[in-house]
């Protein structure tokens, strides 16, 4: 995952809003000459937060020491940030204070300061909780920012026009990061809306009630590496400090909007070759004289005796010999699941009445019985007794492990056995 580079820019739109200004304490940073003092005070701020700034006082004044110009105050002070090396300060604030009529640094540090030296002695870790007056946000604010919205796509490797879905979360530090970096101190923020780039040509749009995180599915139809971009709209209300022209500190409360933007790639494999096996299957019935009394509780038979005159009717069952198999890209990767769904009598008229027995090539539902009558016994060819065949096509439907549905006919046949009448004497 990578810093979104889009149009993720930490751009703050600042309104106007009075606040009342309050005072705060000193707390000495570093000395000048003559006995002035250079110290760091704050201004208390929403939810404690402290808005701190620079001020120079001795025995007799203190004056605070403004960023800018076009203040009254004889002193001002520019504020740097230096990279430091420390787990517990993302930077430090190099305070500079210089004296407005003679623009002399009055905190300059003595010549053997050991390192770091950063050219003055009024040093401030940078905190979310303490903001510098009038600072503008950080240079970085966006690629910061952007590493609090952690995109992913699951899964990692989806084959061609199957389904991923990016996943976009807002994490727990973003209220402390839009503090640090854009100088502020956040009283409320929600996501407005978000934009999210599949990286193929097609976008979307979420308005803010999915709040602080999205899944989104998306299907990608040609194999390939893409770059999911998601951009989360926030905006809400902050607090602010700026100086008035005497460099007194005043708290204002400011809307502000930012977009946090972060990518993650997302990758499509050629799609596999998929074949269906055909089942193998067989026919078999269960004989009843009469009504039936519902399904078949017995097995299916491929063989019967029928008694001659009599009308034979007969559950046509499905008996499964090998199921219908799903292969990926040549390897087996699972069975199907096969039922009847309709049967064909494909043998010649039985000796049942006219309109009574069940003519041959029409197509039957499921669960209707095969109705026939042999008014003859078997056949003697050779000597021997020969049953009699009858031809029935079985249709058949398939549902495979990826949920495709296949429809087969299967030509099969069962034989009966007639030796006896229906009645004797």
């Amino acid at each position: 995952m990578k810093p979104g580079v889009t149009a993720a820019k930490a751009a703050v739109s600042l309104g106007l809003g009075l606040a009342l200004a309050a005072s705060g304490a000193t707390d000495s940073q570093g000395v000048g000459g003559g006995g002035t003092t250079v110290s760091i005070t704050s201004v208390s701020g929403y939810a404690g937060h402290a808005f701190v700034y620079a001020q120079v006082s001795d025995s007799t004044f203190a004056f605070p020491a403004p960023t800018g110009t076009g203040h009254q105050s004889p002193f001002y002070s520019e504020w740097v940030a230096q990279p430091i090396a420390s787990p517990s300060c993302p930077w430090v604030w190099a305070v500079y204070v210089f004296n407005r009529a003679t623009s002399r640094q009055i905190n300059t540090p003595p010549p053997d300061t050991p390192p770091p030296n950063f050219g003055t002695t009024t040093v401030l870790c940078a905190s979310p909780t303490a903001t510098p007056v009038a600072e503008p946000p950080q240079a970085d604010a966006a690629a910061r920012l952007d590493l609090d919205l952690q995109v992913t796509v699951s899964p990692a490797v989806a084959s061609a026009g199957s389904t991923s879905l990016v996943s976009a979360v807002l994490s727990n530090a973003l209220t402390e990061d839009l503090n640090l970096f854009l100088s502020m101190a956040i009283e409320s923020w929600s996501v407005t809306s978000w934009s999210v780039d599949f990286g193929d040509g097609q976008m979307t749009t979420l308005d803010a009630a999915v709040g602080t995180s999205i899944r989104v599915p998306h299907v990608y139809q040609a194999a390939g590496t893409y770059d999911a971009r998601v951009v989360a709209f926030i905006s809400g209300h902050a607090q602010a400090a700026v100086y008035d022209r005497y460099g007194t500190v005043h708290l204002l409360r400011r809307p502000f909007s930012v977009e946090v933007g972060n990518q993650a790639i997302a990758t499509a494999s050629t799609r596999p070759s998929r074949s269906y096996r055909s089942p193998q299957a067989l026919v078999g019935v269960v004989p009843y004289i009469g009504i039936s009394i519902g399904a078949p509780t017995t097995a299916a038979f491929r063989h019967i005796d029928g008694l001659r005159g009599a009308l034979t009717s007969l559950s046509v069952q499905l008996l499964i010999v090998r199921e219908g198999e799903l292969v990926v890209n040549g390897v087996p990767r699972g069975f199907g699941h096969s039922w009847l769904a309709g049967w064909r009598f494909d043998g010649p008229p039985s000796d049942a009445p006219p309109g009574v027995g069940t003519a041959p090539g029409g197509t039957h539902a499921a669960g209707e019985p095969l109705r026939l009558q042999w008014n003859a016994p078997d056949h003697i060819l050779g000597g021997q007794p020969r049953d009699y065949v009858v031809p029935v096509t079985l249709f058949i439907a398939t549902r495979f492990p990826d949920g495709h549905v296949a429809s087969y006919a299967i030509g099969s046949s069962f034989s009966v056995s007639v030796n006896f009448a229906a009645e004797s004497g």
